[in-house]
């Protein structure tokens, strides 16, 4: 008789790839570890994959969206050098689309406590479309030299540097002793913990379904106080 791969086979090994390598890092992370957690033998995993490295660039590249698995049962093979920088410049061109045109003098200016939790709320919301990537890569960043570098320099930083221009370009309406690097990095890791790591929590508590606009409203009180 022959053998058929369950046609959900895929979306199955990458989501409990995810949670492996989040759980262990890469270094530590086994494809027994994810052969365990999917209930199959580690000869069934190679059927799909070809070694720890392409799972894991499988993982954050389709983990947020399973629609675009390839139908034919096997997982492409990618460099992690060509998915680190691939995905730290997405991440950077999408904060760079929500920040950029705000950071223009030229441009008519709105409130700035609305701006601000508008673009924060903005920012959760994507990064909550690529929760499972960015953890991951966060997670496993450390162990990969050619995965760390991109990441942490082209990805994350890029998003805190953005955020220090955006506030720089409002200085005149923020205190004369405000400390733009210490809010912007505060920023990117208040939406980053709130949008991305929350959700992984082994032993979450019950918080609102949706915790954009709450994340929205304390960086805006961060950036301009409570009282205004």
């Amino acid at each position: 008789m022959v053998r058929r791969t369950p046609p959900d086979r895929l979306e199955k090994l990458v989501a409990v790839a995810a949670a492996v390598f989040v759980e262990h890092g890469f270094q530590r992370a086994q494809m027994d570890d994810v052969a365990e957690a999917l209930g199959v033998a580690k000869g069934t995993v190679y059927r799909s994959v070809e070694s720890k490295e392409s799972l894991l660039v499988a993982v954050c590249t389709y983990a947020d969206d399973l629609g675009s698995l390839p139908r034919d049962g096997a997982l492409p093979t990618v460099a992690i050098d060509q998915l680190s920088a691939r995905l730290s410049h997405q991440l950077g061109a999408a904060v760079s689309g929500l920040l950029l045109t705000k950071i223009d003098q030229d441009l008519p200016r709105q409130d700035l406590g609305p701006e601000v939790e508008a673009l924060v709320l903005d920012l959760y919301l994507m990064m909550s479309a690529h929760r499972t990537r960015i953890m991951v890569l966060d997670r496993c960043a450390a162990d990969l030299p050619e995965l760390g570098g991109d990441w942490y320099q082209s990805g994350r930083y890029v998003v805190v540097d953005l955020w220090s221009a955006y506030l720089r370009s409002r200085a005149d309406e923020l205190p004369s002793n405000f400390d733009v690097p210490a809010v912007a990095r505060t920023i990117v890791e208040l939406v980053t913990l709130w949008a991305v790591k929350m959700p992984w929590d082994p032993a979450p508590r019950p918080y609102p379904a949706d915790m954009g606009p709450l994340c929205a409203a304390m960086i805006r009180n961060l950036v301009l106080g409570e009282q205004k």
